[in-house]
């Protein structure tokens, strides 16, 4: 009451200075930290000469505020219950003031005093970022950012990407910070949930989209975590060790540092096992962990610091890694013309791979109207392999053929890539001149020998290789480009923009057959040799208009390209290769806030893309004696057109949320294989032998490919029994052309993926996830028997504390699999169990033993449709295996009381809604 009588009075004293001329005064009003606007704070404008004489007003739902008054000297003050007010000096002369965005401190003495009862709601709407609450979820104390995340609606894992709202993330951001680069896997595992202020999900805008304005084409999202830092320091980490039966063990460790200009983290893990330290909620489903061999090391360093509008953001990562691998796989041939055969394959392989990868971005703000962002980027790593592998065919019984292959290599590759970015903002607030430049370039040394047996049917030698080979390759990649933003009328701005690409290759491959008399590794094989050079040169010229207002955001835009491609082959044969490619890509993009929560979202483009230079190489690869490739120097560039579309909605008081995304894409001239299956010993257009039975290929161009999918994602709260159901359903349907023996025919393939999980929302001493999810695919030609497959998982992951400080967690999961074509069917179990003990008087130790696969299933089935055949691969896995772990929370030693700061500080922002209702 005393605030609106004040505001009151103000406005009345105010309204005298309008009887004569007046100047505007304009700005907004956005929290210091979380850059948030802030509706309802008051606003005074006082006169210097005469402080009776003063106006004022309130900020609106955009946090702008708006005055006007006549020339003079004022002071501007700035007030919101819960931040420290701010007094600014202003001189008014002739010219309207845009005094831009305003800051607002929070008071932190002033809300410890506030008593809150009610928190904010699961999901917020920022504008266009969605701000998700993690104290909306309960869960458990000792969860990571990857397992809040799994709780949260709209975010699941498809395919091995991280999903939300139907799209991609493409990065995962600390304090609005890349963490260890591009490495969001290293994010989700090392940030504990009990340290996160919320998450925040928006659009994803590469480096050359922020400083040019033109938008990325592929739309994607960005997760940004914000931590509960504070102005000194906020320390956190963990320490975690075990060991296991057969002399296995693993340790892993991170330190994090951060406060609001520096961050430090260090991480490092040592292991020979693939199994967890510690079950954890994340991941769904089969929980089984693999029984090959393994070494992998790795130390981490992560380090960013900001002044004066500089920011300096530093990573670097090694690892040292030896995996074994054995696999072994049946398949089941669909296509016509090997239809009935089956192929049974076994695999042992190891593999040593050692590599560093370094990361360092720099940005430079020299004064406000100038940003500058400089990326450097550095790559290598040094892999030696060898592998044994044995496979025979057999049609109705009868063997077709066997072969035995081994093979062994040693592969150097780094790469450095550079990039500048640097835009001007010119006198008009949104003309704006950006530029960016990069080079990228990769090198790779390896060498190899293959010594390979195939016997046919008769069991008599049909192919023999006994060969060493060695190959250099270098890919030099140099882009510059030139955009300009003008605004037009109120709303909207015009870029135009010009790029220039150069992409260079160079190949070396050699190939030396053994010479029986000698011994000796001396005959040249020109089947397996090439020199090979590849220039390719775009040019493109683009304009993009950009519209937004309160509802609406409209972005069309088309690109005019030139793309010269020029080859050179100087061994084995001497040829040369030019053509020019020309096209024209329009795109455009429409978003509507159809409310507050609610959005609609349509978009078209349309892609090139250029051959590579392995499918442009007429080098035959002979690593697969029974399936032999070549590329082809003729392919032409495919063209895609893409409409998508998507629907979100959510309900902040029923805490629901919905997403539905659709994505048609068709592709004319697409890269597809043509295949040719020997029924008998056949040498290839008088150059290649191929065993009977097995098969050649090489890319042509193909008409008719398109590609239909669909999603629903939805998510609710079920009261009763105080838990969260996301529920998603995805249909896939693909039409796709097949080359085989020079018959053309098409593949069409269905797709249906429906999941649920159910996470509860019970306390923090019990956190359970129970999941299930089903897959159906049907792939069908119209010259083949096709193939159609089944399978479902449940699972129930779970966190439950009891008497005060034991843990008992548990893996559970069944999985049903059946492939109809073959009637093989799977029914497998599996189950891990944990119980720990929480240590020391702070309880920040933990000791735990878990017990892994008690049900020993000794390997796991997995399912690939391709369009020649289906294949069923079994992978060795670790059974009955036994841990012990101790694990070690590192705290500054006030995180207990942060986090009741911080559960006010949230609540305080449910407090701010009410107040701009008084």
């Amino acid at each position: 009451m005393y605030r609106f009588t004040l505001l009151l009075l103000v406005l009345l004293l105010g309204t005298s200075i309008y009887a004569q001329k007046t100047i505007s005064i304009k700005g907004k009003i956005i929290d210091s930290q979380e850059q948030g606007t802030l509706p309802g704070a008051s606003i005074l404008l006082i006169s210097k000469s005469d402080s009776i004489n003063m106006q004022g007003t309130i900020t609106n739902e955009k946090g702008d505020f708006s005055l006007k008054a006549r020339p003079g000297s004022y002071q501007l003050q700035v007030s919101f219950i819960g931040y420290n007010t701010i007094q600014k000096s202003i001189s008014l002369d002739k010219q309207p003031i845009d005094l831009g965005a305003l800051k607002l401190i929070e008071n932190s003495e002033f809300l410890q005093e506030i008593s809150i009862v009610e928190t904010l709601p699961p999901t917020l709407q920022k504008g266009d970022t969605t701000v998700y609450n993690p104290q909306a979820f309960k869960i458990n104390p000792d969860a990571t950012a990857g397992e809040l995340l799994a709780k949260m609606p709209g975010f699941m894992e498809l395919d091995g990407k991280l999903m939300t709202e139907g799209l991609q993330i493409a990065e995962i951001l600390v304090d609005g910070k890349k963490f260890f680069g591009k490495n969001m896997n290293q994010a989700l595992k090392t940030i504990p949930s009990d340290v996160i202020k919320n998450i925040e999900v928006f659009e994803y805008k590469s480096d050359e989209a922020k400083f040019s304005g033109i938008a990325d084409k592929d739309e994607k999202r960005t997760v940004n975590i914000v931590t509960n830092k504070t102005s000194k320091r906020l320390l956190f980490g963990e320490l975690a060790a075990g060991a296991g039966k057969e002399s296995k063990y693993g340790f892993n460790g991170n330190i994090n540092s951060l406060s609001d200009n520096n961050s430090l983290t260090i991480i490092g893990r040592s292991k020979n096992v693939n199994a967890p330290l510690r079950l954890n909620n994340r991941r769904f489903g089969q929980s089984s962990i693999s029984g090959n061999d393994i070494q992998a090391d790795a130390i981490g360093l992560n380090l960013t610091a900001s002044k004066n509008k500089k920011e300096f953001e530093f990573s670097y990562e090694y690892g040292n890694n030896e995996y074994e691998n054995k696999s072994k796989s049946v398949r089941n041939y669909t296509s016509e013309a090997r239809e009935g055969q089956i192929q049974n394959r076994e695999n042992d392989s190891n593999r040593e791979n050692a590599n560093h990868n370094m990361n360092l971005r720099l940005k430079l703000n020299s004064n406000p109207k100038n940003k500058f962002l400089l990326n450097t980027s550095i790559k290598s790593s040094d892999a030696n392999s060898k592998s044994n592998s044995f496979s025979d065919t057999y049609i109705e019984g009868n063997m077709i053929n066997s072969n035995t292959n081994t093979k062994t290599s040693e592969n150097q590759n780094y790469n450095i890539r550079q990039s500048l970015n640097f835009s001007r903002r010119l006198s008009e607030k949104r003309r704006i001149l950006s530029m960016h430049t990069s080079i990228n370039y990769i090198n790779n040394n390896s060498d190899g020998k293959q010594v390979s047996e195939t016997l046919n049917e008769a069991n008599e030698v049909n192919q023999s290789i006994n060969r060493i080979s060695d190959g250099e390759g270098t890919n030099t990649n140099i882009r510059t480009g030139i955009s300009y933003s003008e605004p037009m009328w109120e709303k909207g701005s015009l870029t135009i923009g010009y790029n220039y690409e150069n992409k260079s290759s160079k190949s070396n491959k050699n190939g030396y057959n053994l010479d029986p008399q000698t011994n000796l590794y001396n005959e040249l094989d020109e089947l397996t040799s090439n020199r090979f050079d590849n220039t390719t040169q775009i040019n493109s010229g683009r304009f993009v208009y950009n519209y937004r207002s309160e509802k609406h955001k409209i972005i069309i835009g088309n690109d005019l390209e030139i793309v010269s491609l020029k080859s050179m082959e100087s061994f084995p044969n001497k040829s040369k290769f030019k053509k020019d490619f020309y096209s024209i890509k329009p795109n455009a993009r429409y978003i509507y806030k159809l409310a507050k929560n609610k959005r609609l979202s349509l978009k078209y483009n349309s892609q090139t893309n250029i051959p590579s230079v392995s499918n442009l190489q007429e080098v035959v690869d002979l690593s697969k004696p029974l399936s032999i490739t070549t590329g082809n120097s003729n392919l032409e560039q495919s063209r895609t057109h893409t409409l998508m579309g998507m629907y979100k909605a959510s309900n902040t008081e029923k805490s629901t949320h919905i997403s539905i995304h659709t994505k048609l894409a068709s592709t004319s001239n697409s890269v597809g294989r043509n295949t040719i299956v020997a029924s008998k010993d056949t040498t290839i257009n008088g150059k290649y032998f191929l065993p009977a039975g097995g098969q050649f290929s090489q890319p042509v161009n193909l008409d008719g490919k398109y590609h239909l999918t669909s999603s629903v994602s939805y998510s609710l709260p079920i009261k009763k029994i105080k838990s969260k159901l996301n529920i998603n359903t995805q249909g896939m349907l693909s039409h796709s052309p097949v080359l085989v023996n020079n018959k053309k025919s098409y593949t069409d393939s269905w797709n249906i993926r429906h999941g649920m999980i159910l996470s509860s929302n019970i306390n923090e001493k019990i956190d359970f996830t129970f999941s299930s999810s089903s897959k159906y695919s049907n792939s069908k030609n119209n010259k083949s028997k096709g193939s159609e497959y089944i399978s479902q998982t449940t699972s129930l992951n779970m966190y439950w504390r009891f008497l005060k400080d034991f843990i008992f967690r548990t893996n559970a999961s069944n999985n049903y699999q059946n492939n109809y074509s073959t009637q093989n069917q799977d029914i497998v179990w599996h189950l891990n169990l944990g119980l720990s003990s929480k240590v020391f008087k702070n309880k920040r130790g933990e000791i735990s033993l878990t017990a892994y696969d008690l049900l020993s299933n000794n390997d796991e089935r997995s399912h690939i449709v391709k369009e020649l055949y289906t294949s069923d691969n079994y992978s060795n896995k670790l059974t009955n295996f036994y841990m012990l772990t101790f694990s070690y929370k590192l705290r500054d030693g006030k995180g207990k009381e942060k986090n009741k700061n911080h559960g006010r500080n949230r609540s305080q922002g449910e407090m701010r809604n009410s107040h701009r209702l008084m």
